[in-house]
């Protein structure tokens, strides 16, 4: 049998959201776990986290200047603030993908 070159995405996916939300920054882990969590509709996160997050996981596009002054007024810098943004999007985008990989699974594992 002939080895597969196509990339291994799930395992892709599964080191990015390691490197995001495990791996060193400016916020806790924790947090940005938390983040991610939310923004793929899971429990709410500590204010003002939750807010923002649940809008990035909802609709990203209508996330207001005043959520994301309110997160970086309570982390006080802009890079921990980007980070929160990334871990909710992450979450978000990991989401959708692990939907879109169960869907693709079933047609590929469906009788002809």
């Amino acid at each position: 049998m002939k080895p597969s070159n196509r990339p291994d995405h799930r395992a892709l996916a599964e080191a990015l959201r390691r490197r995001v939300l495990e791996g060193p920054g400016e916020t806790a882990p924790a947090l940005r776990q938390a983040s991610a969590a939310r923004a793929a509709g899971g429990p709410a996160a500590q204010a003002p986290y939750d807010h923002l997050a649940r809008q990035i996981g909802e609709a990203a596009h209508r996330v207001t200047d005043a959520q994301v002054a309110a997160v970086l007024s309570a982390t006080g810098s802009e890079k921990a603030t980007f980070e929160i943004i990334a871990a909710a999007a992450l979450g978000a985008g990991l989401l959708r993908f692990e939907q879109a990989m169960k869907v693709l699974d079933e047609v590929t594992d469906a009788p002809a």
